[in-house]
């Protein structure tokens, strides 16, 4: 056997680990408590990685997927600033090279998945539309769908129904003639098309996308995963609007209970999940279980800090941390 000297043990070592975290996505924990733990020891691992990474003078593709990591740790832990500034890194490390502009469009997508969830939608479409250019030159027809189902996102947010639904649709009959869908895409344009048609008073035509996002997710994802959260957040919004309001309250439970141990406490798409249930009380006329949230909800919202200052998270933006 070649034996390797300890400088060149130690690249293969981090060239390993970049091939491992570049498939990595936002790892959730099974409590919050927990969570914050593990994302600290992700946050302080990768950092030592990216010093490690400098001195061996690794390649800007190489620092890229490590600081892209980072970003999405930071991320999954609520802090926006850190996050903000490593995805930028990332990016400005994959921008001038040839052969990563698709991890350079993906980054894009999740720069702007953070926008979103802190409700900077101008940033976030921009970092949207920058995506979509590249993938156009790329020809990647999965890759636009994907981007279209974003941008509807956008829309939906923005109130403008009939493109959400517009985009989500035409994005979903895309990927779905793929032969091999992306996961989180699929997901995405269930949820988004959900919302879409009820709020234009089409909503048996939104549970049957939102019950469909409920069986994609438990098909490709793990028992009560994020995905499962948002899935079901969205099931209990259909049926509450199609006037099956028991079902739509014990989805929108469940749901509730999977979403509080897996998103940190002050994550803004836990408050939005919490502001809907919120809405559906007050509608049944139940004022002080509503103000219980109402309370609880500006609690979060201030361990976030000025990042969530009236920031209104949609519950429809939720699946945007599965990308």
């Amino acid at each position: 056997m070649i034996a390797l000297s300890s400088h060149l043990r130690s690249k293969v070592y981090l060239l390993l680990l970049i091939a491992f975290l570049s498939n990595v996505h936002l790892v959730r924990a099974q409590t919050s408590n927990v969570q914050t733990i593990s994302s600290q020891a992700r946050i302080d691992q990768t950092l030592d990685l990216l010093r490690t990474a400098d001195q061996n003078h690794l390649s800007q593709a190489q620092r890229a997927v490590l600081w892209k990591n980072l970003a999405l740790n930071y991320h999954s832990a609520s802090d926006f600033p850190k996050a903000e500034d490593a995805y930028n890194r990332a990016l400005h490390l994959l921008k001038p090279v040839p052969s990563d502009r698709t991890e350079y469009a993906s980054t894009l997508d999740d720069l702007a998945s953070l926008y979103l969830t802190y409700g900077r939608l101008d940033d976030a479409e921009s970092s949207m539309k920058q995506a979509l250019k590249v993938r156009q030159k790329l020809g990647s027809q999965t890759g636009l769908a994907v981007s279209e189902v974003h941008l509807a996102d956008i829309a939906l947010v923005r109130r403008q129904y009939k493109k959400a639904e517009r985009l989500a649709q035409r994005g979903l009959e895309a990927m779905e003639s793929s032969s091999d869908p992306p996961k989180t895409g699929m997901l995405s344009a269930f949820i988004t098309l959900t919302y879409a048609r009820c709020s234009r008073g089409h909503c048996d035509e939104g549970l049957m996308n939102a019950k469909q996002a409920v069986d994609f997710a438990q098909k490709n994802s793990e028992s009560e995963s994020v995905a499962d959260g948002f899935a079901l957040e969205t099931l209990g919004f259909a049926e509450w609007k199609n006037g099956t309001k028991q079902d739509g309250e014990k989805a929108m439970l469940q749901a509730l209970q999977i979403l509080r141990t897996k998103l940190a406490p002050a994550d803004p798409r836990l408050a939005g999940a919490m502001l809907q249930y919120r809405a559906y009380l007050i509608e049944a006329n139940r004022p002080a279980e509503a103000q219980e949230i109402h309370e609880e909800v500006t609690r979060m919202t201030r361990q976030a800090g000025v990042y969530c200052q009236g920031c209104a998270v949609s519950v429809n933006s939720l699946s945007n941390a599965l990308r």
